[in-house]
C-alpha cells in the first residue's frame, strides 16, 4: 500500500510543469495537476508534509480534492472526525 505517496507524486508533477514553463521548454501556464485522495491518506505524515511543501513551492497549478469519509484501509480515521478541521487548517 502506498499511503501518502500520491500527493508527493502530484507535487513533483506540478513542480516539473513550472520548471518547463520557466525554462521556455513548453507553455504549461494553463495546465493543472489534480490530486484525488482520501482523508485516510491525508492523515499520513508524508501527505501532511506534502501540503507544506506545495505551499513553500507556491504551486498554484496544484489542486487537492479530498474525500472525507472518515475511513482508512485498516479502520476509521483517528480523532472522531476532527481530521476534517485539521485538514482545513493545513490547507489555509
Amino acid at each position: 500500500v502506498s499511503m501518502g505517496l500520491g500527493p508527493l507524486m502530484a507535487i513533483y508533477q506540478a513542480r516539473f510543469l513550472k520548471y518547463l514553463h520557466a525554462r521556455g521548454i513548453a507553455d504549461t501556464s494553463k495546465r493543472k495537476v489534480w490530486v484525488f485522495c482520501g482523508d485516510g491518506e491525508m492523515d499520513e505524515p508524508e501527505s501532511l508534509g506534502a501540503i507544506a511543501l506545495a505551499a513553500r513551492e507556491k504551486l498554484d497549478n496544484l489542486i487537492f480534492v479530498v474525500n472525507c469519509n472518515l475511513q482508512r484501509l485498516d479502520g476509521p480515521v483517528r480523532g472522531n472526525g476532527k481530521i476534517i478541521q485539521e485538514l482545513e487548517g493545513d490547507f489555509r
